[in-house]
């Protein structure tokens, strides 16, 4: 199911933070390349269970959780709970790199400890192979971003602009629209940044991914040499649709 999220892309997804059965079975309805759950700052993180995987198994999306740290039981909690793959926050390295793409795999590749909570995934078939992803949201990971690129097993190199912004310059950009526009006051350095995380993707032929918070700044980073990107998380979306309808009726 992964292998499809190695490609070229465009691959658009969407984000869950509100740990809402429903809404998250709604999210797979629409058929997204791919769902990610946030146990890091979502409220996934008391509640990630092999029915969070159920509710949108029908929909056959893959789910890719974003981890509270790179710690090893972090990951492989997430992966034998039923997780397609995992995104790994503040990676700054290689050596962090290195550590989530190994707590990805069994021995005798990686470290990961066998477990698996579902009987939905069969982890020694052939083509079980799940996604890692790693977050580019640092000075230091910039810095580093072609030696990050370059470990093996990492699928993805995920820019996550509000803590990039503030590493480099006390200033969150959670609205990239600003700095591709240049109206943010490190559009200058964020540009230099994103430009650094594509060029370092594409030479060691994985993907570069940019978060953002709508379908036009989605269609902006595209043009700007990212091949991914979740579109809209549910609990933002909900707040914009019913502030939207709210206004229309208040006239």
């Amino acid at each position: 199911m992964t292998d499809r999220l190695r490609g070229p892309g465009p691959t658009l997804g969407l984000w869950s933070v509100t740990a809402d059965p429903k809404l998250l079975e709604v999210s797979a309805a629409l058929l997204p390349d791919f769902l990610v759950i946030d146990t890091q700052h979502g409220a996934h993180v008391a509640r990630l269970t092999t029915e969070t995987f159920g509710a949108i198994a029908f929909y056959e999306v893959p789910a890719l959780v974003r981890v509270p740290s790179i710690d090893p039981a972090d990951i492989g909690r997430a992966l034998d709970l039923g997780a397609a793959g995992i995104i790994a926050p503040l990676v700054n390295d290689a050596e962090d790199a290195r550590l989530a793409a190994l707590s990805c795999r069994y021995a005798p590749d990686g470290i990961r400890s066998y477990g698996m909570q579902t009987p939905r995934i069969d982890p020694f078939a052939d083509d079980y192979r799940p996604l890692c992803v790693v977050q580019i949201e640092t000075a230091a990971a910039v810095d580093n971003v072609d030696e990050i690129a370059a470990v093996d097993g990492v699928d993805w190199l995920y820019v996550g602009p509000a803590d990039l912004g503030l590493s480099i310059g006390g200033v969150p950009a959670p609205d990239v629209i600003s700095v591709f526009d240049g109206s943010h006051p490190l559009a200058g350095p964020m540009q230099d940044a994103f430009r650094l995380v594509v060029e370092a993707a594409g030479r060691h032929g994985k993907l570069a991914g940019l978060h953002c918070n709508g379908g036009e700044a989605a269609r902006q980073l595209l043009a700007h040499g990212f091949g991914v990107t979740a579109v809209a998380t549910d609990l933002g979306a909900a707040l914009k649709g019913m502030a939207n309808e709210l206004k229309i009726a208040r006239g």
